[in-house]
């Protein structure tokens, strides 16, 4: 191979590693944010094992609607929303700039419904209920203490999104 053609072919190795550019980030805001389905902990049990935030889209037969664009910090992220159909109860899910991401689904008068992409699920609602904290996400740092008793204060995002606050 000449080495003009080995040079070509390295370059474009190393620009293929390269991390995705602001040109990549935030993602495109498709302004759908009404579900096609119906939220409830019954399909919330569909979403547990979810892996991927496109996966969590078409589970709701919508993109959702970004409400914030967050590039500051450590955790860069995008915070979509749907409506569930018929009304049926509201979810809010934070998308982070390496494709992570961790949602949070209120019903009308029950606990909220948390997962990530880590494995986590938690749904006292669910037939049996369930408390899964799954896998340390990306967004808690190493050096920080995370086990199964402060899980639920990270598991969507590095600040809590659930009530009551986190100690």
């Amino acid at each position: 191979m000449p080495a003009s053609r080995f040079a070509m072919l390295c370059a474009r190795l190393v620009l293929a590693s390269l991390p995705a550019q602001a040109g990549d980030w935030p993602p495109p805001d498709s302004g759908e944010a009404a579900a096609k389905i119906a939220f409830s902990p019954a399909w919330a049990a569909t979403l547990r094992g979810v892996r991927s935030f496109g996966q969590l889209q078409d589970a709701a037969g919508a993109k959702g609607r970004i409400t914030e664009i967050v590039r500051d910090g450590d955790s860069p992220h995008a915070v979509f929303r749907w409506t569930g159909a018929g009304n049926s109860g509201q979810m809010r899910a934070l998308l982070y700039e390496g494709g992570d991401f961790g949602a949070v689904i209120t019903l009308p008068g029950q606990p909220d419904i948390v997962l990530n992409d880590f494995d986590a699920f938690i749904c006292a609602s669910c037939a049996p209920p369930v408390n899964s904290c799954g896998r340390r996400p990306s967004w808690v740092p190493h050096d920080l203490h995370w086990d199964v008793f402060d899980c639920g204060c990270t598991l969507t995002a590095p600040q809590s999104l659930n009530s009551p606050p986190c100690p």
